[in-house]
């Protein structure tokens, strides 16, 4: 992929490349004769209870303008090597659905498979109403990464929300919002992954320094975890949740002589210098925060833009 990469998805592109052999490519949806296959599998009761539901004018208003939006998403996609994409238009729609119902991935990908409102909104035969939460972390990070990402979604759900009479200030569905949601679930997305590769190699290495680690960091992190997985307002929190979580491990094993040699302990240290800044004092975590029986870090976020203005090229 092209286009300017900053601190945060430098250090993601180290992370991630061994658990992910392959880019996407570039494929345009197939939607020819989809929605009729569609149409056979449901009785009429269905058909006209799903035409009467949010899914009809999604279908009708909504899934022209995604199909129409495809191709200048293709830029987005590595045209020489790696698996087909899912479709863009299926990829765009899921998320501003997910918005608008205020889903976490899962919650989203589970009404894809098996909610029949979501494959007439698509118009999907219901073997290709599947998709794994993998693909959609992929989809954001390269909307968010690449150069014209963020402008083509903007402009696609704009004119989709347009199209559509959504009431943005009830919602709150603008583009801007949608595109603010994917930069958390990407950032937290990336706190939580070191975190797991790290405790991942760190059993492997010393099963009894990862028993002392504790249940609440490894609750959150573990390699079954879901912890990145959040609502809009969850997102927020647990973000900041992470960041004293990735001090506290840093802390926790500094001048630990073996964990120190350990690749997934230097990706923690330069995520923490790349994303946090060390305070004067320690901040006690919020009322209702998942650190709340932690004791108080003195380290918060730095703002995006801080991140940002101290990138650099892979």
């Amino acid at each position: 992929m092209t286009g300017k990469t900053f601190g945060g998805f430098a250090l993601a592109a180290k992370i991630w490349h061994k658990y992910d052999k392959g880019a996407d490519m570039f494929r345009l949806s197939d939607h020819q004769g989809k929605l009729f296959d569609a149409y056979g599998l449901m009785t009429p009761q269905k058909k006209a209870a799903c035409e009467k539901s949010w899914a009809g004018p999604f279908h009708e208003k909504a899934l022209p303008i995604l199909f129409g939006a495809e191709p200048e998403f293709a830029e987005l996609y590595d045209e020489r090597m790696g698996r087909p994409n899912c479709p863009v238009a299926l990829l765009a729609g899921l998320h501003i659905l997910k918005e608008m119902n205020d889903l976490t991935d899962m919650e989203a990908l589970g009404a894809l498979e098996f909610d029949t409102r979501w494959w007439y909104a698509f118009g999907l035969e219901p073997d290709d109403a599947r998709l794994c939460q993998k693909t959609l972390h992929n989809f954001r990070g390269a909307v968010m990464r690449h150069g014209k990402g963020s402008v083509i979604f903007r402009k696609t759900t704009d004119a989709l929300i347009s199209a559509l009479g959504i009431g943005v200030t009830r919602q709150r569905l603008d583009s801007t919002h949608i595109l603010s949601n994917f930069a958390v679930l990407n950032r937290l997305g990336l706190f939580c992954e070191t975190m797991r590769v790290f405790l991942h190699a760190l059993k492997k290495t010393d099963s009894g320094l990862y028993e002392s680690v504790g249940g609440g960091i490894l609750k959150r992190y573990s390699d079954d975890s879901r912890y990145s997985d959040a609502r809009r307002e969850e997102g927020r929190r647990r973000l900041a949740v992470a960041a004293r979580d990735l001090y506290r491990l840093v802390e926790r094993f500094k001048g630990n002589a073996a964990v120190e040699k350990l690749n997934e302990y230097g990706l923690m240290r330069r995520l923490l210098s790349e994303q946090c800044e060390i305070s004067d004092k320690p901040e006690p975590p919020a009322e209702g925060d998942d650190d709340g029986c932690e004791p108080p870090v003195p380290v918060k976020l730095k703002i995006p833009k801080e991140v940002e203005s101290e990138g650099q090229r892979l």
